[in-house]
């Protein structure tokens, strides 16, 4: 539990404002012991250390004694088992993360309360990091990282709405990021403890009071119309997530206070600052996707998760440049000039001078005559003899012949 410095009552671990007063509460200190640590919930779950912390209730890795499977164990805060409202709440996400069947979301294993008075629900274990530690240890994202990250966050919305489940609590903290063979960046949504569940005529059902004055939720991801206490529906989430999807690009939030009713002004009044002033580099059309997923009017934004997550896609895929053919890569590129951007000429490229071929001769490759050639040579030059003799006769003859015709 922390201490409230202005109020002085006491805060779930894991609250960053005073769910009294809004005042913004000092980091917790890192207890020591744990009363659960080693004890077995329901005669069913060994629990093993404390992996997180919430509003509602931590996180512990736990086994399965039976089957010896390790799962995770959220239980409720003791001090919250005494308002029935709560242990209603607790049990409502149950219910809602049971209702969904989406490899992008949690999937509940089992929920229950022992004899002793704990609340708990065993859910399956991830490994991974949730997103708000990835930012805290990386930094911004590069827009095609971000994008496939919350591509897979709004097909679990996607699949939450269409069952009539709204998740009302989104923020880093709530996505987890497992690094599988296939899929680095594997999305899983947790912790649907504020989440609203509504039948397919809209309305809502299994509601509950809050006690007066409570802030349920965190004010920095929250819609206008959730600050103004309206029915919601699945665009309230969109906004969340435009919001998650501004710190993942800029590295920050676009709203900040030091009071709950300083965020909460601002996400009513104030538009965001521009991301291409924290992030030049980054596409109009991908911050026009943005500040269409945080508009003001739930109106103005994209109607569906899956209208939403086309928009993204293709602003991404817009923004990323194509592979360069071959024959372009090869021809020379178009020089701009700084002063005139105008296309400049590129510099003639001297060709190098060109080698005429040498072509060698070389010596026939001489082979013996052998005694047949010989042979054959001598009949040819014989006949060729013969034929010159002939040919002399004859002429001598006919010459002798018309000389004594024609005296």
């Amino acid at each position: 539990m922390t201490s409230c410095p202005a109020c002085a009552k006491e805060s779930p671990d894991g609250s960053r404002f005073c769910p009294f007063c809004g005042t913004k509460l000092p980091e917790p200190a890192r207890r020591s012991s744990d009363p659960l640590i080693g004890r077995v919930i329901d005669g069913k779950y060994a629990v093993l250390e404390r992996i997180g912390s919430g509003a509602m209730g931590n996180i512990y890795k736990a086994e399965h004694k039976a089957l010896s499977k390790v799962v995770a164990l959220k239980v409720l805060h003791r001090h919250l088992v005494r308002e029935e409202s709560h242990v209603k709440r607790f049990h409502r996400e149950a219910r809602a993360a049971s209702r969904l069947s989406h490899p992008n979301c949690i999937t509940v294993l089992d929920f229950g309360q022992t004899e002793d008075g704990w609340s708990y629900i065993a859910m399956e274990y991830l490994p991974g990091r949730d997103l708000c530690r990835i930012l805290f240890e990386e930094g911004p994202m590069a827009p095609e990282r971000a994008a496939h990250i919350i591509a897979q966050v709004l097909d679990a919305l996607d699949e939450a709405h269409s069952n009539g489940v709204i998740h009302r609590d989104l923020k880093p903290e709530n996505v987890m990021i497992e690094k599988l063979r296939s899929d680095p960046d594997f999305v899983k949504v947790l912790d649907f403890g504020i989440a609203k569940i509504q039948d397919f005529a809209g309305h809502q059902n299994s509601s509950f009071k809050t006690a007066t004055g409570m802030v349920f939720g965190t004010p920095e991801y929250m819609s206008p119309e959730q600050i103004r206490g309206e029915d919601l529906d699945g665009r309230s989430d969109l906004y969340s997530l435009g919001v998650l999807l501004y710190q993942m690009l800029s590295g920050a939030l676009p709203f900040q206070g030091e009071s709950v009713l300083e965020v909460a002004t601002a996400h009513l009044t104030q538009q965001p600052p521009p991301l291409r002033e924290k992030r030049p580099d980054l596409a109009a059309s991908v911050c026009g996707v943005v500040a269409r997923l945080m508009s003001k009017k739930r109106e103005d934004r994209y109607q569906n998760a899956q209208e939403a997550r086309a928009a993204l896609l293709e602003a991404v895929r817009r923004d990323t440049p194509r592979p360069v053919p071959v024959s372009e890569a090869t021809a020379p590129m178009p020089v701009f000039s700084r002063t005139t951007s105008k296309v400049a000429k590129p510099e003639p490229v001297e060709e190098p001078e060109k080698v005429e071929p040498t072509m060698v001769l070389q010596d026939p490759p001489q082979f013996p005559i052998t005694a047949t050639k010989r042979g054959m040579t001598s009949f040819r030059g014989l006949l060729v003899i013969m034929l010159i003799l002939a040919s002399t006769a004859a002429l001598t003859f006919f010459a002798v012949n018309w000389f004594t015709t024609n005296p």
